[in-house]
């Protein structure tokens, strides 16, 4: 395999396909379900680079395909967190600020603490 031009991710049979596919969606959905915690975690991200690391600097071509193209897909569904908590930010921020706007016999003092909790924890 190391020496043949076709690998598994290249492959146009349907278990390598699925595999593929499956695979793809696998890294993506890991980081999806870990987004509010897990993600933030040192450990997780440290191992999963060493990981990736350390299949790209292999002898075998297929195993750097894999490394490059899971790579790939954790920064775009990094990159898709990141666009999450920056959107919730930025309306919490809106929320924030329209609540303070309003004048002192309208506004909710509980809710404005709770925004300020929420972008502090943000």
């Amino acid at each position: 395999l190391q020496d043949s031009a076709e690998y598994p991710l290249s492959l146009g049979t349907q278990p390598w396909r699925r595999f593929r596919a499956g695979f793809c969606e696998l890294v993506a959905a890991v980081v999806r379900r870990c987004q509010y915690s897990v993600v933030y975690d040192e450990f997780l991200m440290d191992a999963l680079i060493s990981l990736l690391t350390g299949l790209s600097d292999s002898q075998v071509r297929a195993f750097r395909h894999t490394s490059t193209l899971a790579a790939m897909k954790l920064m775009t569904a990094l990159v898709n967190v990141a666009l999450g908590v920056s959107l919730h930010q930025e309306n919490n921020q809106r929320q924030y600020e329209a609540e303070r706007s309003k004048g002192p016999s309208r506004r909710a003092t509980d809710k404005l603490e709770a925004l300020l909790e929420k972008r502090r924890e943000v």
